[in-house]
């Protein structure tokens, strides 16, 4: 079980179900949400600021809407890599999108820390198949 999630989503109703999807089926003891990418730095920049130990409570996995008012996830990405990246190395970013456009998926690979892609909405099959991803295998094994 992956200790915790950050779900980073402007729809409250995908939220919410990512939410209850990942606690119910066991994939994560702790999800917490934030509504555009701002919100999201803003909850790293807090952890750096507050926490006695930010690397070993942050996220092991966000998961990343792209198409988003204030800030989208690309805008996140483009300020979550050279500040946090190296620094939470343990922290995967998987991009949750309703796109279909082909250039999101050539833009997601760019990023290193983005580890897949998948399809909204959240499924009992996506986690299944997340579980049985290299990078997710020491967190079910």
């Amino acid at each position: 079980m992956i200790r915790k999630v950050l779900c980073v989503d402007d729809d409250t109703i995908s939220l919410t179900i990512s939410q209850l999807l990942l606690k119910r089926t066991g994939f994560a003891a702790e999800v917490d949400t934030a509504i555009d990418g701002s919100e999201a730095l803003e909850y790293f920049e807090k952890l750096f600021a507050e926490d006695p130990d930010p690397v070993g409570n942050a996220p092991e996995l966000i998961l990343l809407d792209i198409n988003m008012p204030v800030m989208n996830g690309w805008e996140f990405l483009e300020e979550y890599n050279p500040r946090y990246a190296e620094k939470l190395s343990n922290t995967h970013i998987i991009i949750l999108s309703s796109t279909i456009d082909p250039e999101d998926f050539a833009l997601a690979k760019q990023y290193p820390v983005v580890q897949q892609f998948i399809s909204k909405p959240l499924s009992i099959e996506n986690l299944e198949e997340l579980k049985a991803t290299a990078f997710m295998r020491k967190y079910f094994s």
